[in-house]
């Protein structure tokens, strides 16, 4: 599986989405913002620095926790679990790459986007927990100094 570059998200669809409904800080007011704010995090995180929203698995990822983002996805956004959830068996960047794809293919469409905009928002994706979880890890000498 070659992955997907970075070059995906530049589309007009994409931009014509996130100029809707990205706010320019914070996650907005409606549960198309949330979304919006959500998906854009998990994918600039990757694409620029490594970060993975579950790194229990297949995937380390680097050192930021995104696990809040994709488990409001997944409490909220009928379905986003069911793509998220691949995360417990995905081995390879080039995997994650189309789980993020299709997670933008699914729900960065005006449409749907345009139905959860006359929700309200919902809980905080800044702050939700779930079945997804990041953890730091440490190497030994590390967690040795700090047991002193």
């Amino acid at each position: 599986m070659a992955g997907v570059s970075w070059d995906y998200y530049d589309k007009q669809w994409i931009k014509d989405v996130e100029a809707k409904y990205l706010p320019p800080r914070g996650e907005g007011e409606t549960m198309a913002t949330q979304i919006t704010t959500a998906i854009a995090k998990l994918v600039y995180k990757w694409y620029n620095d490594g970060d993975v929203f579950d790194n229990q698995h297949g995937l380390e990822g680097w050192c930021n926790d995104l696990s809040s983002y994709a488990n409001w996805l997944a409490l909220y956004v009928d379905g986003a679990d069911e793509i998220l959830g691949r995360i417990f068996d995905i081995t390879t960047g080039a995997q994650y790459e189309e789980l993020l794809k299709d997670l933008v293919d699914k729900y960065q469409d005006m449409d749907l986007l345009d139905q959860y905009n006359a929700k309200p928002k919902v809980g905080t994706v800044y702050d939700c927990e779930g079945p997804f979880v990041f953890r730091e890890y440490y190497d030994d000498d590390e967690e040795e100094e700090e047991d002193y």
